[in-house]
């Protein structure tokens, strides 16, 4: 008898230091938690050019402004047609281009400052 309450003696002290240990890999204080800086337009400024995706692949563009003021940005698209790039984009905000695909239809496509993205050169 004398053994068995050693025995649940020794297991009430395991389970309760387990669970100590297990609350306190589990807490996260909220000063810890780290969130990300948006960019202001200075820091923008700093990158050459900025790029979108497109749906499908294209192989011209005939325009690209931003949707807010019209005022027109300089780009291109990329060798595999994927991706709108563009040289003067200064300032967040949404940007729409005139996209002239293979099979020669044309689309008028919008992005959000969200998802336009730096050229991060190589």
């Amino acid at each position: 008898m004398k053994i068995f309450k050693f025995v649940l003696a020794i297991l009430c002290v395991m389970t309760f230091s387990l669970n100590v240990k297990a609350q306190i890999k589990t807490e996260i204080k909220p000063e810890t938690q780290i969130k990300p800086e948006r960019l202001t337009d200075e820091e923008i400024q700093e990158f050459k050019q900025y790029q979108f995706y497109l749906d499908k692949p294209a192989n011209g563009i005939e325009e690209i402004k931003y949707a807010t003021d019209d005022a027109p940005i300089e780009g291109q698209i990329s060798k595999d047609g994927k991706r709108v790039i563009m040289d003067g984009y200064i300032k967040r905000g949404r940007v729409t281009a005139v996209v002239r695909y293979k099979d020669g239809t044309t689309e008028e496509v919008s992005r959000s400052s969200c998802v336009i993205d730096p050229v991060i050169p190589l």
